[in-house]
């Protein structure tokens, strides 16, 4: 059944206009995730993996360089550039996302809390350097076997993602500020995502728990459907297009670069 899109933006925009301390947890299935998901249930958990990583480096960086920078191509959509024009305005108090591109950031809003880190920027757990993804492509391409080696003197020790890999634990850092946010919420809105991983699939309960409204917006049913507030049956792009013009806010147009 299609959904009513003025009356579900109405009934969100009610929502944020009455809070002060609205979370929200963006999901990964906003804009081009199609092939990230589909190789997570399959080859990317066989070859983008931690144990690929350590034990056939080579093998993990012929598969998840070109994926990350097809990830590193995309553009944000429009559900990437409304979130952050109501984060600008101050709709969105704090932001928690599963996204690994950053095009959030790259839509103008607020820094989030990346639950899983970034796919577009490698590190030296030796030392500490960090690498954007084209000079991690340069270091691929000038090593006999295919590993990017950190080039601080007297390192050369093995690069790694610094996203979060299959069968990893979350950066603890993150986690805890996306908790400790959501402890804070007085609105907890999450948009396309299924709420299937943990830990972030536990993060609703902290809200719920001291009785505090959710929302939820997306196409796929989550665990948590008959405790919300309000539940959008829809992709959240075009539910945010219209809760913009219902609260008066122009999407603007930003450098995506």
């Amino acid at each position: 059944m299609a959904v009513d899109l003025p009356s579900a933006a109405a009934a969100l925009a009610e929502r944020l206009v009455g809070a002060e301390r609205t979370v929200l947890l963006s999901g990964q299935r906003m804009g081009h995730t199609e092939r990230v998901e589909a190789q997570a249930r399959g080859e990317w958990a066989r070859r983008a993996s931690l144990e690929r990583l350590m034990t056939r480096p080579e093998d993990f960086w012929a598969f998840y360089l070109p994926l990350a920078r097809e990830i590193a191509a995309r553009a944000p959509g429009p559900g990437h550039r409304a979130v952050a024009r109501l984060g600008r305005a101050g709709l969105v108090w704090a932001h928690v996302t599963q996204s690994v591109d950053r095009l959030h950031q790259r839509a103008g809003g607020p820094e989030p809390v990346e639950v899983y880190g970034n796919a577009l920027s490698a590190r030296c757990e030796r030392c500490g350097e960090r690498y954007g993804l084209g000079e991690v492509a340069d270091l691929v391409a000038g090593a006999p076997d295919g590993v990017p080696r950190c080039t601080t003197p007297g390192c050369g020790y093995p690069l790694r993602p610094a996203g979060t890999l299959w069968n990893e634990p979350l950066p603890p850092e993150a986690v805890t500020r996306a908790w400790e946010l959501a402890a804070e919420a007085d609105l907890f809105l999450v948009l396309d995502s299924e709420l299937r991983t943990a830990p972030v699939s536990m993060l609703p309960a902290v809200p719920l728990s001291r009785e505090v409204p959710l929302v939820l917006v997306g196409d796929a049913p989550t665990q948590y459907d008959r405790y919300a507030a309000l539940v959008v049956r829809s992709p959240s792009p075009p539910v945010l297009e219209t809760l913009l013009e219902r609260v008066g806010l122009v999407p603007e147009a930003r450098p995506e670069g």
